[in-house]
């Protein structure tokens, strides 16, 4: 069985989305459209066999299109989720899921009125083989109960928005949602500072936040929006890094270097869960994983290893901690 795709939104993100699309098995590019036409006209030049379709409506009525990639900014997602669930489409749509709470939890909501369509946040580090094993690591008790997480992650200015609602925020969804994946307790406030360093900028572009959770769990996180320059190697440039400190060990994950290690010390034992020294690939890497498992979960049923209200839980986060930068750069907001 091929899943028929159309895409909604032709910017960066959605090329990025065709180009793995179109290496699939099982994938088949069939519409696009635009509110910038001459952007979808040119996806539709360089992806055959793309169509473009002159508005939503029309996409969205085309059955051979079974389901959308929507690739949009996070304020037009609840829009757009309801009409492609109307229409009856499965969905993979781009973090962060919303740009508020409550366009999120409806999001969620929306998806759980409709069980027999696939509704796919691509939050693609879930789909990254080194936290995929800090995961297992977690699971198989080597750390023991997670109590401490930190995480960081940096993005190219020039490849992000400062009109984004949640701002330098919007990166940060990556790194909120793996720590509360992996710690896998109930967020119950969040707070967050932020600095200006590039005068250019009108907003924080380098914040630090931090997450308490209901039994006592603590995570912090940094994110940061750099000026890099041109002959930065960008395969390489989000510098992510995480470490975990559980009751009976530590995970440190550093994507520069040998990706994840665990140290148990009530076994003694220190070791490395790949078997590679080359890592785990790039985003590209990732997102050919989520993409595939996106198109297996509509042809095959397989389960997706994050819901739509996971990824609430993660703007949720990542909304807070930009309420605590608004209200006076530090404040802690309280989530219940």
């Amino acid at each position: 069985m091929n899943v028929g795709l159309g895409f909604i939104g032709a910017g960066n993100h959605a090329r990025h989305h065709m180009k793995e699309f179109a290496q699939l098995p099982g994938a088949v590019l069939v519409r696009v459209v635009d509110i910038r036409h001459i952007r979808a006209e040119e996806a539709a030049h360089d992806f055959s066999p793309l169509r473009v379709s002159s508005t939503l409506a029309e996409l969205l009525a085309d059955s051979d299109v079974d389901a959308v990639v929507i690739a949009t900014p996070a304020e037009s997602h609840r829009e757009l989720v309801e009409a492609a669930l109307a229409a009856g489409k499965h969905i993979l749509l781009e973090k962060p899921m919303a740009h508020t709470p409550e366009d999120a939890l409806a999001i969620a909501n929306a998806a759980a009125a409709h069980p027999e369509l696939v509704l796919l946040v691509g939050h693609s580090e879930r789909f990254n083989r080194a936290y995929i094993d800090a995961r297992k690591a977690i699971d198989e008790n080597h750390v023991g109960v997670p109590r401490f997480a930190s995480a960081s992650r940096l993005s190219p200015l020039h490849l992000n928005d400062p009109g984004w609602t949640l701002g330098v925020l919007d990166t940060a969804v990556h790194d909120i949602d793996i720590m509360l994946w992996l710690i896998g307790d109930r967020p119950v406030a969040v707070a967050a500072n932020g600095v200006r360093v590039n005068p250019d900028l009108s907003i924080f572009d380098h914040v630090t936040y931090q997450i308490h959770f209901a039994d006592g769990a603590l995570a912090q996180g940094h994110v940061g929006w750099v000026k890099f320059g041109d002959g930065y190697p960008m395969s390489g440039n989000a510098h992510p890094r995480l470490f975990i400190a559980g009751t009976a060990g530590t995970l440190s994950l550093d994507l520069w270097q040998r990706p994840v290690a665990v140290d148990n010390n009530l076994s003694g034992a220190y070791f490395w869960p790949d078997d590679v020294l080359t890592g785990y690939g790039d985003y590209f890497t990732e997102l050919t994983a989520q993409n595939y498992a996106f198109v297996r979960a509509v042809t095959e049923g397989k389960p997706l290893s994050i819901m739509p209200a996971e990824a609430y839980q993660a703007v949720r986060v990542a909304h807070a901690a930009r309420e605590s930068l608004t209200r006076n750069n530090g404040s802690l907001i309280l989530l219940d």
